[in-house]
């Protein structure tokens, strides 16, 4: 399913921590990476013949980084292949891992802000809006010490514990189907997660609020049942209340080790990866986070 995973790096604290756990991807089926930096055309616009040697500069720096970073990889048993392109990140992503048909994005980002250099601003949530293929969003601990910048990064517990909040739209379906993969990743346990969108139950009667319930339950249940046939550890939670604010909450009661969310649907799911929602999301959990794409 992810043999194939595409890495963009910009050679950051934030990207070698993540870098660094790479290798620790081959339990969940991952063979070879794909290795990209990006120079940036607003940095060293081309083609004026003044910034050219300039460029050519930055290429050779960034390929010997690359270089470093795929000796290592491979030293590990990983496939590498390097690309270094010139343009929009964002655009320059999305075309490297459609051209690759890789299976997973992964982008590293900052713990507890939202991303630092290459994934400032709203390059990570692009990235995710148009993606074709799953996005994994992880997250590394920084730590400032005498001015400078060290980060690392927890990776042999992220996909133990899964939480799977869905709506059970046939996109948050997407994400499940990725679920169901997951026993060959080292997954042990998954949670099931429904919440009741408290901005639409409050135009319910409580009759209703009660089918509802009985409803999602047994569905749960359902997918319980056949994710224990498959060789998981499962339990459900259905919960009332906001979406967002719900899944980071149950996310820390639980202790989960990831989120695997679909990219839209109707409620939780939407609002996860829509306006400020998602960049709450982003910034306040410490989880790795998995869109799916449909």
């Amino acid at each position: 399913m992810f043999e194939r995973v595409l890495f963009p790096t910009d050679f950051s604290a934030y990207a070698n921590a993540v870098a660094s756990c790479l290798p620790s991807f081959k339990i969940a089926g991952v063979k070879e990476v794909i290795l990209l930096h990006v120079v940036r055309a607003s940095e060293v616009p081309l083609p004026e013949s003044y910034n050219l040697q300039s460029y050519q500069y930055i290429r050779w720096s960034a390929e010997e980084k690359l270089n470093l970073l795929r000796m290592a990889l491979e030293g590990q048993g990983l496939r590498v292949r390097i690309k270094i392109e010139y343009g929009s990140p964002i655009a320059e992503i999305i075309h490297v891992a459609n051209e690759e048909q890789v299976g997973m994005i992964i982008i590293g980002s900052h713990g507890s802000t939202l991303f630092q250099e290459l994934m400032i601003g709203s390059t990570a949530f692009e990235v995710i809006r148009q993606s074709t293929v799953p996005v994994l969003l992880e997250k590394a601990d920084v730590l400032h010490e005498k001015g400078q910048i060290h980060c690392r990064w927890t990776c042999t517990e992220m996909f133990q514990r899964v939480l799977h909040p869905t709506d059970f739209s046939p996109l948050a379906d997407k994400a499940y189907q990725i679920v169901e993969s997951l026993h060959a990743a080292g997954t042990r346990e998954v949670i099931l997660l429904h919440v009741q969108d408290e901005r639409i139950l409050q135009h319910r009667t409580t009759e209703q609020i009660a089918a509802f319930d009985n409803q999602d339950q047994i569905r749960l249940k359902e997918r319980c049942s056949h994710l224990s046939d498959l060789g998981f550890k499962t339990r459900w939670i259905l919960r009332h209340g906001n979406p967002a604010q719900v899944t980071l909450q149950v996310a820390k009661e639980i202790k989960a080790g990831s989120l695997v969310l679909g990219s839209q649907g109707k409620s939780a799911i939407r609002e996860l990866l829509t306006g400020s929602t998602m960049n709450n999301i982003v910034r306040l959990t410490e989880l790795p986070v998995l869109i799916v794409k449909p």
